[in-house]
C-alpha cells in the first residue's frame, strides 16, 4: 500500500510543480491579437482612472486647500475605478509595495511584481501584462509628481495639518518617503481575455 501511494504521489509531481509555476509576463506589445482589445479596455480604464483622480485632486486642491484633498484618494477613488472598471468592463485599482490602505495591498498575482519594484524610480519599470488563464492582469507604474510629495514625500517637509489627517486616518501609513520620479504603485486592471 505504501509503494502505491508513493507512486501516486510521484506520478503527480510533474503535475503541482507546472501548477506551482508563476504565472507568464509579457510586455503589452507581446499580447497575442486575439487579446489585444481586452488589454486595451483595460489600458482605457487606467488612463480614464488616472486622468479622474488628477483632475479631482487639483479642482480640490484649489477649491478648499490640500487636506480636503485626501478625501479623493480615501473615499471617492474606490468607488471612481469601480464606476470607471464597470464602463469598460475590467476590475480595476491601485496598488504599493508601500500601502496607505491596506485596503489597496497587491491582488496574489501582482504581489510579487510589485514587490520587486520598491524603491525603483519610475522610468525603470515597465508596464505588464500577466497571463491568469481566463483573464489578464495589467500593472501600469504610477510616479511621484512634485505636487504628490505634499501628502507622500518625506514626513518632516508635510504640513503638520496633512500629517495629523493621515495619521488620524491610516495609523499605519507606509505611503510617505518619497521624491520626484520614484515610483510611488501601480494601476491595476483585471480583464477578461474576450
Amino acid at each position: 500500500m505504501r509503494l502505491a501511494s508513493i507512486a501516486v504521489l510521484l506520478a503527480a509531481a510533474p503535475l503541482c510543480a507546472r501548477a506551482a509555476q508563476p504565472p507568464r509576463t509579457l510586455s503589452p506589445e507581446q499580447v497575442p491579437a486575439a487579446q489585444a482589445a481586452a488589454v486595451a479596455r483595460a489600458e482605457a480604464a487606467m488612463q480614464e482612472l488616472r486622468e479622474r483622480l488628477f483632475a479631482r485632486l487639483n479642482e480640490l486642491i484649489v477649491e478648499r486647500g490640500l487636506v480636503s484633498a485626501i478625501e479623493v484618494c480615501s473615499g471617492e477613488a474606490p468607488r471612481v475605478a469601480k464606476e470607471i472598471g464597470a464602463a469598460h468592463g475590467v476590475e480595476l485599482g491601485r496598488t504599493s509595495f508601500r500601502v496607505r490602505n491596506p485596503a489597496n495591498a497587491p491582488r496574489p498575482w501582482a504581489a510579487e511584481r510589485v514587490r520587486a519594484a520598491a524603491g525603483k524610480k519610475t522610468a525603470e519599470v515597465e508596464p505588464v501584462v500577466v497571463d491568469l488563464g481566463d483573464r489578464l492582469g495589467l500593472l501600469r507604474p504610477i510616479a511621484v509628481m512634485p505636487a504628490c510629495t505634499r501628502c507622500h514625500g518625506v514626513l518632516d517637509a508635510i504640513d503638520p495639518r496633512v500629517r495629523s489627517v493621515l495619521s488620524e486616518r491610516y495609523p499605519r501609513d507606509e505611503a510617505t518617503g518619497f521624491a520626484p520620479g520614484d515610483l510611488r504603485g501601480f494601476l491595476w486592471a483585471e480583464v477578461k481575455k474576450r
